[in-house]
């Protein structure tokens, strides 16, 4: 640390003491930009203003920027020529682009404050300035425009003179305050301080910003009861105000064991008549919900927000927007609110896993929290609930964290801690940006939130106008619509009787769905608003809405999908089949009751102070949370009935499941695999079903019997049969038990860019049976997702399987080889991280917990090696018994020791030239140096083993043949006897 800041300190003196006078002068900066300056995007970024001070027109045509003093020609003005006495703004977007006459550079600027120069096209530096953190919408600049001085702006003028704004020395500096905000069980006593001479305090209790006749301080602040405590310093000399300080103090609060957001904004930004965004205001309606209302508009306000954990634990505090969210349930007293972080507020992300259930998702640019919507006066976490029953199935879902909210110092009651549904909940969940991305809700009719609906329209007229008979329907259907997930949508929506959904009154509602838009990119749902179900209202569990939804009054492409998809033999047998699996495990009673009391229970303790604050009572929530869960009780019987009614099927058939002898295999039915054995559930009569016996290490599958009788020999351990009667299926095997010798053998958590095969790792069967993978899965430390294994995914006695993080590059790296399965839904990560296999009955079989940094092998970080397991038996978290591998790695194949171990790493930048690469036949080799000596060419397979030598000299070219080489990775070595220099061919 002490070099690099002693290297930076040294280089901004020889750039101090090096200026080259130029008439071309940084005139304005501003790393603020809140809302003051957009871009031809309507979009807001960082800007830096360039002002010709000369009577002479300047090309600025290799003219640079930079924000790095190590490379002073970062970026490169194009041919613009910059008139005598006028303005150029640049946009530090990062976007390094020119359109309709916006420039933008290919750096971003620090809101900390960071270093800018200019530098001419001879690469001298002209102009430099050293920028601090500013508020918002503020700016630094010389005035007069092109002179010395420099200034504090509060009205900056990008792209104008400056010669008219108020000149500031700087800011006054920000207040103290003594005690940190926190829980207390007494009185506190607060104190402020200025550590400038100049400062005046000002301070707020009422949660506001403190303006300039705001209270001055003079003495110590003494606090008896929940307050906030606002501070500001305003100047007695020319200098700014500094930022306002908050603290939270909560003195004797009970039942506080959620986590705590204390949200504090200035009074009259909640409750003025014509301006609050909480207040009814002059267009309100007099009945409920009131709109017209302040709260029914989009409106944003300031906002300072801190947040406390479970232990009360301060975790973050920072300013933001807040606005009223929701639709009718805006009409109730307590509010949702939605949170959003911008740049005009000072924080564009917030960094922290708000919801543990899915912890992977770490940063925010907004979240809501939400009053329980429609479920408001009742169980409050509903569609939260029915949100967490299918968080295993394939459906899109929203994670749920309850919380208290304190405003401007006021208990306000419990919320839910929910994602916001953007675009940003795609990249967080599925990694995928916004620009490649489709996101469409229907709320009466279909839009597009982020991207077209040019995908979907084409999608659905294929559909609507195809035969749903045809052997090409399916397949390309497939290649569109991501069908387990549909078909879980739509199971999930009619099972729990939606009534804000699909045939709505007279409009569909309360939809959305996305895909990415890439050739691969499939159409998937989300669940999205679906409090009226499970019985809110007094919808009874005796509803049928099947019917509504494939034919419904109100015709909307969905249920175009949904119904010419059921006209398909295939679909159709898949979807009945699935609703049958899902009715007999996460609908089931005991699935249900479990998870709705964990969720009561989770903030039973809140609800009474929370009864006592709005409408309502203890007693009434608990039969409210009863009456939900009774709904179920009642509903799966029926919904059996609706399903086979609407399928004209003839009966439900019982489906009893065993094997012998006892826990020698399991037996998938239809697409689930029951947790335990022996096990029953409900199918139907008329749709076939497929059964498969899934021997366990030491077993071999022998036969199926049914009802006590042995099935036909001849029979697979997969069947597939029509079951017209309660019928018991008893899968038989034989053998004995034996424990599964599995290992992690090879992990690649971060590849050098020269030979990037995305993340992978490599598991080893080092025992003496094959094991059935099926329905086991892996997970990284902090992701909520897990990667389901392939059902039917066997791993060979002595054989590998890789699993790959991303399967177009590793294809692209390794197309050789086969045995390989992806992609998983998280990445390792470079710092270290946990990767764990579990079994099918969710115990751990696996774990490794590596590190980028020493004991454990550094090459393998980025250096193009991989981590490599040196016996299979050994202890997997052990570093010692970790050695940095092949480079490349030796993916889904034994280590061998020859591979390419002793050569030099791959270099980024090197005077060896190969082209093409990858190549399919002859490829150019040169080496440029200044070295006589002849060269040597080698070329080396991936175990080390040299494949082709040729002599020639330097600054030649050769061209070097195939002849005949297998598609995959080689290494190929250019030197002599002063050294080799390494680069990776591919051959297609």
């Amino acid at each position: 640390m002490k070099k690099t800041f002693c290297t930076i300190a040294f280089l901004f003196l020889f750039i101090i003491t090096n200026v080259v006078y130029s008439q071309v002068v940084i005139n304005e900066i501003s790393n603020s930009n809140g809302s003051l300056l957009l871009d031809e995007k309507q979009e807001t970024h960082d800007w830096i203003e360039i002002f010709n001070s000369g009577s002479q027109s300047v090309n600025l045509l290799n003219y640079s920027l930079s924000d790095n003093p190590k490379k002073p020609k970062k970026w490169l003005f194009p041919n613009i020529v910059l008139e005598p006495y006028s303005f150029r703004i640049v946009y530090a977007s990062g976007e390094d682009t020119l359109v309709n006459n916006y420039l933008h550079s290919n750096f971003k600027l620090s809101k900390t404050g960071e270093e800018i120069i200019l530098s001419d096209a001879n690469e001298n530096i002209i102009d430099y300035y050293s920028l601090g953190e500013l508020q918002n919408n503020h700016g630094v600049g010389r005035k007069p425009d092109g002179g010395e001085k420099w200034c504090l702006f509060d009205i900056p003028s990008p792209g104008k003179t400056n010669n008219n704004s108020p000149c500031y020395d700087g800011y006054e500096p920000d207040p103290v305050i003594s005690l940190n905000s926190g829980f207390y069980s007494a009185s506190q006593i607060v104190e402020l301080y200025t550590p400038s001479s100049t400062g005046i305090i000002r301070y707020e209790l009422d949660g506001g910003f403190p303006s300039g006749s705001a209270s001055i301080y003079s003495s110590a602040l003494v606090i008896n009861s929940t307050k906030i405590v606002s501070a500001k310093c305003y100047s007695s000399s020319n200098r700014l105000p500094s930022n306002t300080i908050k603290r939270s103090y909560f003195i004797n609060e009970t039942n506080c064991d959620l986590p705590i957001f204390s949200i504090t904004l200035d009074p009259s930004d909640l409750w003025d008549y014509n301006t609050g965004i909480y207040a009814m205001g002059p267009g309100a309606s007099t009945t409920y919900p009131y709109k017209g209302a302040n709260f029914w508009k989009d409106w944003e306000k300031l906002c300072h927000v801190e947040y406390f954990d479970k232990q009360k634990v301060k975790q973050f505090e920072m300013n933001a927007g807040v606005s009223i969210h929701g639709g009718y349930s805006r009409g109730e007293g307590q509010k949702s609110l939605r949170i959003k972080c911008k740049s005009e507020y000072g924080t564009t992300v917030l960094n922290y896993p708000l919801i543990p259930e899915k912890s992977v998702i770490g940063v925010f640019k907004s979240f809501n929290l939400r009053n329980g919507g429609q479920d408001y006066s009742y169980t409050r976490f509903r569609d939260a609930f029915m949100q967490r029953i299918m968080k295993d199935c394939h459906v899109d879902i929203m994670g749920y964290e309850p919380a208290l909210v304190f405003l401007n110092g006021e208990y306000w009651g419990e919320y839910e801690i929910r994602e916001q549904q953007d675009a940003k909940y795609i990249e967080n969940n599925f990694g995928v940006p916004e620009d490649h991305l489709d996101l469409l809700t229907h709320k009466g009719y279909l839009r597009a939130l982020s991207g077209t609906l040019d995908g979907f329209n084409s999608m659905h007229n294929f559909i609507n106008t195809s035969d749903p008979q045809s052997s090409t329907f399916y397949p390309k259907v497939e290649q569109m619509l991501d069908l387990e997930n549909f078909a879980d949508y739509f199971i999930a929506q009619t099972y729990y009787s939606n009534n804000d959904w699909i045939d709505h009154t007279t409009v569909s509602n309360n939809i959305k769905l996305w895909r990415q838009t890439n050739p691969d990119g499939k159409w998937r749902y989300v669940f999205w608003d679906i409090d009226q179900a499970s019985g809110l209202y007094g919808y009874a569990p005796t509803i049928n809405n099947l019917p509504a939804v494939i034919s419904p009054n109100d015709p909307n492409q969905h249920s175009d999908i949904l119904g010419k998809l059921l006209k398909n033999s295939q679909f159709n047998i898949y979807f009945i089949n699935r609703y049958a699996d899902l009715m007999n495990t996460v609908f089931q009673y005991k699935n249900i009751k479990e998870t709705a009391y964990a969720m009561r229970d989770s903030i039973r303790t809140s609800m009474p102070r929370h009864k006592v604050k709005w409408p309502g009572n203890y007693e009434k929530w608990l039969k409210d949370v009863d009456q939900m869960v009774n709904w179920h009780f009642k509903r799966l019987d029926l919904q059996r009935g609706f399903v086979q009614s609407q399928f004209n099927l003839p009966s439900q058939v019982m489906v009893s499941l065993e094997t012998f002898p006892p826990n020698a295999g399991r037996i998938r039915i239809s697409t689930i695999i029951p947790d335990s054995l022996p096990w029953k559930g409900v199918y139907y009569n008329g749709v076939p079903v497929t059964l498969t016996a899934i021997p366990n290490p030491g077993f071999t599958f022998e036969n199926w019997g049914i009802n006590g009788n042995i099935a036909n020999p001849d029979i697979n351990e997969s069947i597939t049969l029509n079951i017209s009667t309660d019928d018991t299926f008893i899968a038989h095997f034989t053998g004995s038990a034996v424990e599964p010798k599995l290992t992690w053998s090879e992990v690649n958590y971060n590849s050098n860019p020269n030979t990037d095969a995305g993340d992978w790792i490599e598991l080893h069967n080092f025992g003496t049976v094959s094991v059935n993978l099926s329905g086991w899965y892996i997970k990284d430390k902090n992701s909520s997702r897990k990667f389901e294994i392939p059902f039917g995914t066997m791993i060979p006695s002595n054989g590998y399987i890789v699993f790959s993080c991303d399967t177009k590059k590793f294809v692209a790296n390794f197309p050789y080889v086969k045995n390989f399965i992806g992609q998983l839904p998280f990445d390792f990560k470079s710092s270290g991280d946990l990767i764990t296999l579990s079994k099918y009955d969710h115990s751990i079989c696996l774990s490794v917990s590596y590190s980028y940094d020493f004991p454990w092998p550094r090459e393998a970080n980025g250096l193009g090696r991989t981590l490599e397991l040196k016996e299979p038996s050994s202890d997997l978290n052990l570093a010692s018994n970790w050695f940095a591998g092949c480079i490349g790695g030796s993916p889904g194949i034994a280590y061998n020791s020859a591979c390419i171990t002793a050569v030099d790493e791959v270099a980024q930048s090197t005077p060896l030239k190969i082209a093409p690469n990858p190549a399919t036949g002859s490829i150019t080799v040169e080496f440029l140096s200044n070295d006589s000596q002849d060269l040597h060419f080698e070329m080396y397979d991936l175990f080390g083993v040299k494949i082709k030598q040729v002599l020639f000299s330097n600054n030649k070219r050769i061209i070097v043949d195939r002849d005949g080489l297998a598609a995959g990775i080689y290494i190929i070595k250019v030197g002599n006897s002063k050294g080799f220099t390494t680069k990776k061919i591919i051959y297609q």
